[in-house]
């Protein structure tokens, strides 16, 4: 029985032996009656697998490069529009503008429209773009957005400016608060433009300006609002709520601002921020005018230039880092606000109109 078992074992092993051989040789046929090529089958598989394997590494390792450079191309793109805050923002007087937090160069000097009529708020705005000026200031409770859209595009269609080179600022009234996002699109309509450079709240108002300003944040990132800003926010505590309140810091803080109200440590406290101060009221506001255009200083220093003292407080304004938007109905006095960039105040002229400074404000809102 066990020589049977042995034999049987050693037959089982011949035939196994024999098995192999046939199976590794070509073009044999097995008795499935399948051709099994097993060599060059494991060679064709090994390749096949391969074939399989290597273009997968190479499809992911092209797709991992796409995505690299996706994300460089991102964050290349995110280095150009955001501007680095390196302190209060420095104004280029050969452009004639400052760039803003937001990445956007604005004017440094502009015409206001406050309490201006529709007829002269029109004719305001296509004579200032005639003469120079590139910013124009409005609001919506002044009244006049339409009568400024429509001098914007007197001017446009004589080929004086395109809708690119001029800068519209406009201001949400706080009625509006509430309805922040349909005060947006009511002033583009009254502007009749695409896009507003310049979106600022009227005034603080703590019970709901933060929902206005995240109304506007809204709006910049549908494309109708480039940048945005404040105006009457004179406590740092009260800028700093909003700010802390918000996503995107303001552009710009539009404030009382003259010889004889400087508000020069508000504008050291927003520069951490890289906001920059515009002046209302640059030049004391009306009624108020001639009390500064009288000023002992102002005027000796526009005789000694030889220009009017109007012009001395402008140009005090911009080198001091102020945007100055006067406002004016007479095409004359408009030609006059924008001639300010064939002379220059000296340091020690520059350190007199500082010592003006009375902490004054003309405007009691």
């Amino acid at each position: 029985m066990k020589m049977k078992k042995v034999c049987m074992a050693a037959l089982i092993v011949s035939l196994l032996l024999a098995g192999c051989g046939q199976s590794g040789t070509s073009g044999q046929t097995a008795s499935s009656g399948q051709d099994i090529p097993a060599v060059e089958s494991s060679a064709e598989n090994q390749s096949d697998s391969d074939a399989q394997t290597e273009p997968q590494s190479l499809t992911g390792a092209t797709e991992e490069a796409a995505e690299e450079a996706k994300t460089t191309e991102e964050t290349t793109v995110a280095a150009d529009t955001v501007t680095e805050i390196t302190g209060y923002p420095a104004f280029d007087f050969e452009k004639k503008t400052v760039t803003l937090n937001s990445g956007y160069e604005m004017p440094i000097l502009g015409l206001g429209m406050f309490s201006l009529s529709d007829s002269e708020a029109e004719n305001s705005t296509y004579w200032a773009l005639k003469a120079g000026f590139r910013l124009i200031d409005t609001a919506r409770i002044y009244g006049n957005e339409a009568a400024v859209g429509r001098g914007l595009k007197r001017a446009i269609d004589e080929g004086i400016v395109t809708r690119e080179e001029v800068f519209i600022t406009t201001k949400m009234w706080t009625s509006d608060f509430d309805n922040g996002d349909a005060a947006v699109d009511a002033s583009l309509e009254r502007l009749g433009v695409d896009y507003i450079d310049l979106m600022i709240l009227h005034h603080s108002q703590p019970s709901n300006d933060v929902d206005a300003y995240q109304a506007m944040e809204r709006a910049v990132a549908d494309g109708k609002l480039r940048s945005i800003g404040l105006s009457n926010y004179y406590e740092q505590e009260d800028f700093d709520r909003l700010v802390n309140a918000t996503s995107i810091k303001p552009a710009l803080l539009q404030n009382e601002t003259h010889p004889y109200h400087q508000s020069t440590e508000m504008k050291d406290h927003i520069a951490q921020y890289g906001t920059v101060l515009e002046s209302w009221f640059p030049l004391g506001g009306r009624g108020n005018t001639q009390t500064l255009f009288n000023d002992e200083t102002i005027s000796s220093i526009a005789k000694a230039h030889g220009v009017s003292s109007a012009q001395v407080i402008i140009r005090w304004h911009l080198q001091a880092g102020n945007i100055c938007i006067p406002g004016s109905s007479n095409e004359q006095h408009i030609i006059e606000d924008y001639d300010v960039w064939d002379f220059e105040l000296t340091e020690d002229e520059m350190a007199q109109m500082t010592a003006l400074e009375r902490d004054e404000r003309f405007a009691d809102y």
